[in-house]
């Protein structure tokens, strides 16, 4: 396996798979940034971010990073949330009593809640009816409120997936209407500006203006030149996509995903645990190969679960994918927009980094303390609990623990790490580390002769047999 930082080993290989990308998408140009664990790790610039220019992406260049600014808006209901000022399973009714003018073709308006917004199962239709994709339209937020009775709930059911830009949209007023805060000035007070993620913003100011790259849209029928794109704003769907971001406050987006759960996270933008609950699957598709997660999807490329979002806006393409497991994950912005590669190419590379350098372990700290070789010599052996469970107490390169389960044996408390916890006196026992048993007492006694006859384990109690 090469080193960490040993790029040069694979970077011929993602060269070769973005020149196929360029190829097929008459792409300007990318910008791809590489994050593991909590650093912006390489960056590659292909093309242009001008045409009739040499002007390379670095990682400041600003994109319109569209759908990924769903993400941040989930996050903000995610925090409201654990200030009790709302709950996710509301209906948007408790929040907007103005809903009550859409139309429910099937089941009940009550049925759309917030958490059905965020994993896009409240049945409203894609877009709202203002909304003009050819001649770049969208409603005002008052535009949006007076329009509501054009917005159809067809598919309110849990087992139905439905993507709708208006409904994320709508989840935008909600967090106004909560917090008191207008949706730019909450997302930066609250999310980016805590992060550091000083370059995404809704809208730009005049140096970011500068940094920004040149969007294009595909050629007209029979022609073969790019358009330079004209710019749309989202004014009253903003929360769905209005975000603009580069690859350096991305990454800082991604490496924030990583403490999920963890017990050394510092952020207090959203709790481990809340940050946990996210990334969790909502819904699962029925090859379980796909689902959806609070604000993420999530696809499964053989043993690696992938959680990302991408986003396509008049000139931008953009995706980001990462393994929470591997700590790794891939960013790709393109200056073209529609442009399919960004969405597989960012999960290739993803995957590629994580199968040649491996995954990036986590530094933690329990607290516990590892037992020494030499006195755990007179716990190791054989051990046997009713019905009929047999584990083997080992030292391993691991260290202490109980052993994987041989052929034949049920898998019960077995691979496990067994821990000194300086909280308790007692030498005969230990705290366990992964596994079933996780975070409970292993219990050793001694016979007469002080040889160890047996432990308790999760009501179970485990004879030697050796």
């Amino acid at each position: 396996m090469t080193r960490d930082t040993d790029f040069k080993f694979i970077e011929g290989r993602i060269a070769d798979l973005v020149d196929a990308a360029i190829q097929q998408d008459g792409m300007p140009g990318l910008s791809i940034g590489i994050v593991r664990g909590d650093s912006l790790v390489v960056h590659y610039s292909f093309g242009t971010r001008k045409l009739g220019h040499h002007l390379p992406f670095t990682p400041q260049t600003i994109s319109r990073v569209a759908s990924i600014t769903k993400t941040f808006t989930a996050t903000a209901i995610l925090q409201l949330r654990d200030l009790g000022q709302l709950e996710l399973d509301d209906p948007l009714l408790v929040h907007m009593p103005d809903f009550t003018v859409a139309s429910a073709l099937k089941g009940t308006l009550e049925k759309v809640t917030l958490r059905r917004l965020m994993t896009h199962h409240a049945g409203l239709r894609t877009e709202h009816p203002l909304t003009d994709w050819n001649v770049p339209s969208f409603p005002t937020s008052r535009d949006l409120l007076d329009g509501l009775e054009g917005i159809e709930v067809v598919i309110p059911q849990d087992s139905q997936w439905k993507y709708s830009n208006v409904g994320v949209g709508l989840l935008g007023h909600v967090i106004e209407a909560v917090s008191g805060l207008p949706y730019e000035q909450y997302i930066f007070e609250e999310i980016t500006g805590p992060l550091g993620l000083l370059n995404t913003r809704l809208d730009l100011d005049s140096d970011q203006v500068g940094l920004k790259a040149t969007g294009y849209s595909r050629p007209l029928p029979g022609s073969h030149d790019l358009r330079e794109a004209p710019y749309s704003p989202l004014l009253g769907i903003s929360a769905a996509g209005q975000l603009h971001s580069n690859v350096e406050d991305l990454a800082k987006w991604m490496s924030f995903q990583f403490t999920s759960g963890r017990e050394n996270h510092q952020s207090k933008v959203l709790s481990a645990a809340s940050l946990a609950e996210m990334h969790r699957p909502s819904y699962l598709s029925s090859d379980w190969t796909s689902g959806q997660a609070i604000g993420w999807r999530m696809n499964r490329r053989d043993d690696l679960v992938l959680h990302n979002h991408g986003g396509g806006i008049h000139g931008f393409a953009s995706n980001m994918v990462f393994s929470l497991e591997a700590q790794t994950g891939a960013i790709v912005l393109a200056n073209v927009w529609p442009a399919p590669t960004p969405v597989k190419l960012a999960e290739e590379i993803t995957e590629m980094v994580i199968r040649e350098l491996g995954p990036v372990v986590e530094q933690t700290s329990s607290g516990l303390e590892d037992v020494d070789e030499q006195k755990a010599q007179s716990f190791l052996g054989r051990y046997w609990a009713e019905p009929g469970v047999f584990v083997d107490v080992v030292y391993a390169d691991t260290g202490f623990g109980l052993g994987a389960p041989k052929e034949g044996d049920y898998g019960l408390h077995g691979p496990a790490c067994l821990k000194r916890d300086p909280g308790i006196e007692n030498d005969l026992s230990f705290r366990v580390e992964k596994g079933r048993g996780a975070g409970e007492l292993v219990e050793f006694s001694q016979d007469t002769s002080g040889k160890v006859k047996d432990f308790r384990l999760g009501g179970f109690l485990y004879k030697r047999v050796d």
